[in-house]
């Protein structure tokens, strides 16, 4: 009896191993189907048309930002942003080896990049097919020591808003900028750094 049942825990653990394995780089379905509904957007861009601020992030302005689904691959989702004429923010959505990595990728108009870069985090397991957070990994820490805590968003609202922001729990600083995906925009110029 005690065999079988031995047997038996081996069967589900290879399968269960085999299962992940198969979906993509190891990440879990819910990671997948989020990555799906990213990817659907892959080419067109948005107008933001809200964006919920505490008083630090109180200056941004929303109606000149515009956010654009660069580029995919499989193993890729580049979403710029577009604030008015600044074309250097970047959201690197990558999938490592068990989960779903976003980095923020700031360049200067020259293509080089800023002193600050390539901060953000990974996503906890399993997470929500609509909804991703990305808590500050050692890196972010490392070049924004006050940020250690912070951690971003990606959310797929509803049919017609995808959202996109940060929350800075020691600070009490957030913000959420809202685009409505029921329209497509103009395509914004090619991100600084990034070639068409």
């Amino acid at each position: 009896m005690k065999k079988l049942l031995l047997f038996c825990l081996g069967v589900l653990i290879l399968n269960g191993c085999n299962s992940i394995e198969k979906n993509g780089q190891g990440i879990t379905a819910e990671q997948q189907a989020f990555w799906n509904n990213l990817q659907a957007h892959c080419g067109l861009a948005y107008q933001a048309n809200f964006a919920d601020a505490t008083p630090f992030y109180q200056p941004f302005d929303a109606s000149v930002t515009r956010v654009h689904f660069f580029n995919c691959t499989d193993s890729l989702t580049h979403i710029a942003l577009h604030i008015g004429d600044n074309h250097s923010r970047n959201l690197l959505l990558t999938k490592t080896e068990n989960t779903l990595r976003l980095k923020h990728d700031h360049r200067y108009e020259d293509g080089t990049e800023e002193e600050i870069t390539m901060y953000g985090g990974d996503a906890p397991r399993p997470g929500l097919e609509t909804r991703q957070i990305f808590w500050a990994d050692e890196h972010t820490a490392d070049i924004l020591p006050l940020r250690h805590d912070n951690f971003w968003f990606l959310d797929i609202m509803n049919d017609s808003t995808f959202a996109y922001g940060v929350h800075w729990p020691i600070q009490g600083n957030s913000i959420r900028i809202e685009f409505d995906i029921t329209e497509t925009i103009s395509t914004p110029p090619t991100p600084w750094g990034y070639r068409d």
